[in-house]
């Protein structure tokens, strides 16, 4: 989950998503503040500013959180050499990266990828082992909720958070949003990325008729098996793998023709990634 941008002002709110969005496809290229300005047509001087006030970070913050972020994603997920993973966050050296690293998730580099969930989920998975996690059935209340549609590859979900509460920020509903989380009708797997359909969303205190691109939804309503996952949204694949394909299978349950749901009991806002908690939720028959 992304931070929510404090402004009422839909035209530096598109600025500031094309900002976003010009930063996250070019993670791997020279984002100075100049260049940067430039995609919001706003002078360096004012634009570091409006930013900042706007989004609750610098844009060379988001930058490093950007990076960082799929630093973990490499860690977790691929064998990239240490130094390798540095050079392509953005670091010169491999120390620096470790201090930057460990500063952001909890834990150097080589520590996280040994130590972190993903790790105790991929044995876990590699030895078949469904009592490895808790996993609490519980039956979930309707809820209201608004979301917005993200087409593409799931772990860039990101984006579409960032927008989600950017507008409902510029249309003053903010105060009626509490918990956010994912919906997700289709695994990644055997689909193609471009035909991947997910929503951010957030639950509301009562029923809101939101500006579109947002769509009003209920959300919720009966029994759930939920993983709690502790780490960094980009390292979450692993619990998914473990939910539906150890899990589920010796469970004796049958998942249930209704959107997975991920619900994020704190944000990067209050908490450094290694301290995230998301209730991985997936439907059952009764």
């Amino acid at each position: 989950m992304a931070d929510s941008p404090n402004t009422s002002h839909p035209t530096y709110f598109d600025r500031v998503e094309r900002v976003r969005a010009h930063i996250r496809a070019n993670l791997d290229e020279d984002l100075d503040l100049d260049v940067i300005a430039e995609v919001a047509c706003l002078s360096r001087f004012h634009w570091h500013r409006i930013y900042q006030a706007m989004t609750g970070e610098t844009a060379a913050q988001t930058v490093r959180r950007l990076r960082l972020a799929r630093a973990a994603e490499d860690l977790a997920h691929t064998s990239r050499p240490l130094a390798q993973i540095a050079e392509r966050a953005g670091y010169a050296s491999q120390s620096a990266f470790t201090r930057a690293f460990a500063a952001a998730h909890g834990l150097a580099p080589a520590a996280f990828r040994i130590a972190g969930m993903h790790a105790a989920l991929q044995q876990a998975i590699s030895e078949d082992n469904a009592m490895a996690f808790n996993i609490d059935i519980r039956t979930l209340p309707v809820r209201p909720a608004v979301g917005l549609l993200h087409k593409g590859a799931f772990n860039e979900i990101g984006d579409a958070f960032e927008r989600l509460f950017g507008l409902l920020g510029a249309h003053g509903l903010t105060p009626h949003v509490r918990s956010p989380f994912g919906r997700y009708r289709e695994g990644p797997d055997g689909v193609p990325v471009d035909e991947l359909r997910s929503h951010a969303c957030a639950f509301t205190d009562i029923r809101i008729e939101p500006p579109s691109p947002l769509e009003a939804f209920d959300a919720g309503g009966g029994t759930y098996a939920v993983l709690t996952y502790k780490g960094p949204y980009s390292a979450m694949k692993p619990a998914y793998d473990w939910l539906f394909g150890v899990w589920l299978p010796n469970s004796g349950r049958e998942p249930r023709d209704e959107h997975v749901l991920e619900i994020n009991l704190n944000t990067p806002m209050d908490s450094p990634p290694s301290e995230l908690l998301t209730e991985i939720c997936l439907p059952l028959e009764d």
